[in-house]
């Protein structure tokens, strides 16, 4: 049987594997900066850097409260190029979001999160949640399927490139963003923003950037439905238009993580 932290504890885990394989597939930092390892008998890369190791395990645990909330619509691992002038919030494209879809994971009470928790499937019988076996099933066949999508992706620019996570929350029932103080969100550019949420804040030259307007994505690559028991969520790539619209750049550069954003 799972509870609710044995079923966010396995998704974070695997959340953590697919960000650090992500970042080396797409080349954010150099390829000898991460060493093959192996999770659910499936190969993955992770970043020998301890920062970088640092950075993204604060993030996914601030995902796991918002998760335990059940204020989440989806996960977007999001890679920016940011123009060679600078690195301003404001400069910054999106060139790609990868997608997870956690809006139909179970919400429970905060009493029974330690309680075992079932599902009933499409045909009406109750589902089976001993799914271990299956579950690592499922975790490998969606990093397999991001290993072999993100070598189909056209190339990102080669310098000036960054990341962040990025949380999408869900609008039913409406939920308030997570800015008490302190704390490790920020709301996205509203190039990023559903329209509606919030109004788009101006730009350095005054005008208001449009809102919403890289959600979605000009290409949309799908990765793998991951279902087994309490779990189903969904996994796709979006390709921005920005990406393909710039000149690659020869030079790389040294490239970082930027602030976690809501």
């Amino acid at each position: 049987m799972a509870t609710l932290l044995s079923t966010l504890a396995a998704f974070t885990h695997f959340l953590t594997a697919y960000t650090h394989t992500l970042l080396c597939l797409r080349t954010l930092y150099p390829r000898a900066s991460f060493v093959r390892a192996r999770f659910h008998n499936t190969a993955v890369y992770q970043s020998r850097h301890p920062l970088v190791c640092e950075w993204i395990r604060d993030a996914i645990a601030a995902v796991r409260d918002e998760l335990l909330a059940g204020s989440v619509a989806r996960i977007a691992i999001v890679i920016y190029n940011y123009d060679a002038g600078g690195g301003e919030r404001g400069s910054a494209r999106v060139m790609e979001r990868y997608m997870v879809d956690v809006g139909s994971l179970p919400v429970v009470d905060k009493r029974e999160r330690n309680t075992d928790i079932e599902w009933d499937d499409a045909r009406g019988e109750e589902g089976d949640s001993d799914v271990d076996v299956d579950l690592s099933e499922q975790f490998r066949a969606a990093l397999v399927s991001l290993t072999s999508r993100c070598a189909q992706l056209a190339p990102l620019p080669s310098s000036h490139c960054s990341f962040n996570i990025s949380l999408e929350l869900k609008d039913e029932p409406a939920v308030d963003p997570p800015l008490p103080h302190p704390q490790p969100w920020v709301p996205v550019q509203p190039s990023l923003q559903k329209t509606g949420r919030k109004g788009a804040a101006p730009d350095e030259h005054g005008a208001a950037e449009q809102e919403g307007r890289d959600l979605g994505g000009a290409k949309v690559t799908p990765v793998r439905t991951v279902e087994a028991g309490v779990f189903r969520f969904e996994t796709w790539i979006e390709e921005a238009k920005a990406k393909f619209d710039m000149r690659l750049d020869p030079e790389p550069q040294n490239r970082a993580p930027v602030q976690n954003y809501l």
